[in-house]
């Protein structure tokens, strides 16, 4: 259902507002593991989790590498994209939470791209 590979996203929370996430790496295996790893503008983090190939829906844990984790909880938007809600808790606290859009990062076209029949 999803690619593995390059992906592009933000989250968003209150006060600081909507924060890129620029080309991480996303890698959905067969077996409905799913890892990843990047950075942003709070530092270098892992991806961990699962998947579901009937439903779509993605639970990943995002690992700031020395720092903290946050929980991801996402559906499929419909258009290849994963949209959910974000949660900073501890021990089912939840101190902080917020919107995400994680979607597969798509090269631009150069216009040198073959022309292929719709059929």
């Amino acid at each position: 259902m999803y690619p593995s590979g390059t992906w592009i996203g933000y989250w968003a929370q209150q006060g600081y507002g909507r924060q890129p996430m620029k080309e991480f790496e996303l890698h959905f295996r067969p077996d409905g593991t799913v890892t990843g790893h990047g950075v942003d503008v709070v530092g270098r983090f892992t991806f961990g989790g699962e998947w579901d190939r009937t439903t779509g829906r993605v639970q990943m844990v995002k690992q700031y590498l020395g720092k903290h984790q946050v929980h991801y909880d996402g559906r499929p938007d419909g258009e290849g994209s994963i949209t959910g809600t974000w949660a900073i808790q501890f021990r089912d606290v939840v101190y902080d939470s917020g919107p995400f859009g994680l979607s597969p990062h798509l090269p631009k076209p150069t216009g040198d791209e073959p022309i292929q029949e719709i059929r």
